[in-house]
């Protein structure tokens, strides 16, 4: 599958608003909840759910173009027990194309945020509007799926804060090799965190990430 490439701005057709907050002509289709989407990252995710035993479900809202709900419900044995939204991160997030007299143009890449810790958090706060969109009452366990693709972001100078992240439960951070999602994520969640992981999808957080038989 195909992945989405990033929004392309032309300077010479949009003003000199961010296409985060300007939605009108620089990246039409998108919103600031659909930031951070790629539709085959989303199906691995999916596929790792599944492969770990869960049932999921995607999460729609036809009535809506644009929806805000996450990406998955995940169940066990027909009960649900999380709800789930991927956010993925590319070096960049989107390209200024510039066109000169000459006929030639110029495209350069930046980012809406100053440091990659920002922009990691920045999609963790999307993802948790989102999930609490959906789960608000927290009766499910609320998962934020991370793919992290570019070179420059490392987990562990963004791990502290995404640990005291509230309102996630969890994260799990997956670093694709060759561009393929694995299955093998480092999970990211406080003790408080952890417990709820378990008590809700019955899932413990070894180095093996197994479910738990009895819960």
């Amino acid at each position: 599958m195909k992945r989405k490439e990033k929004p392309i701005i032309d300077l010479d057709e949009d003003d000199g608003m961010l296409p985060e907050y300007d939605f009108s002509k620089a990246v039409r289709g998108y919103t600031a909840y659909r930031i951070g989407e790629d539709a085959a990252d989303e199906s691995a995710v999916e596929g790792f759910w599944r492969m770990l035993g869960y049932e999921v479900e995607r999460i729609t809202e036809p009535a809506l173009r644009f929806s805000k709900a996450p990406d998955f419900l995940l169940k066990r044995q027909g009960t649900a027990v999380a709800v789930c939204e991927v956010k993925s991160m590319g070096e960049f997030d989107y390209s200024v194309k510039v066109n000169h007299q000459d006929g030639t143009a110029t495209v350069t890449q930046h980012n809406w945020r100053e440091t990659n810790v920002e922009r990691v958090l920045h999609r963790a706060d999307r993802a948790r509007d989102q999930l609490f969109y959906w789960n608000g009452d927290r009766g499910l366990a609320n998962i934020f799926v991370f793919v992290n693709r570019d070179p420059h972001t490392r987990r562990e100078s963004v791990q502290p804060a995404l640990i005291e992240f509230a309102g996630i439960d969890g994260t799990f951070w997956f670093e694709p090799e060759n561009d393929v999602v694995g299955s093998n994520p480092v999970a990211i969640a406080s003790q408080e965190g952890q417990q709820r992981i378990e008590s809700k999808m019955g899932l413990i957080l070894d180095a093996r990430l197994k479910l738990n038989p009895a819960a």
